[in-house]
């Protein structure tokens, strides 16, 4: 059995979603958003802002099940 080796909690809004929507690690979200996993990291971080493609953003929001804009924080890193 594969260990899951994501954090349960996070201070990020978008690592909160990624962990309660999905069973994908940072990397295979990264992969399936269409960016770098550092990338990604650095978003949930703070060290940088989230600057996405329009297919990048449609794809982020299928995966996390995101139906209306207002769902999408404001701000990805720690609050």
């Amino acid at each position: 059995m594969k260990k899951d080796r994501r954090p349960q909690e996070s201070d990020s809004p978008i690592e909160k979603l990624r962990i309660q929507r999905t069973n994908l690690s940072q990397a295979e979200f990264a992969v399936q958003c269409g960016i770098p996993l550092r990338t990604y990291q650095r978003w949930v971080s703070g060290e940088t802002e989230p600057k996405l493609t329009p297919r990048q953003w449609k794809t982020l929001m299928q995966i996390l099940e995101i139906q209306s804009v207002d769902e999408i924080p404001d701000d990805f890193s720690p609050g």
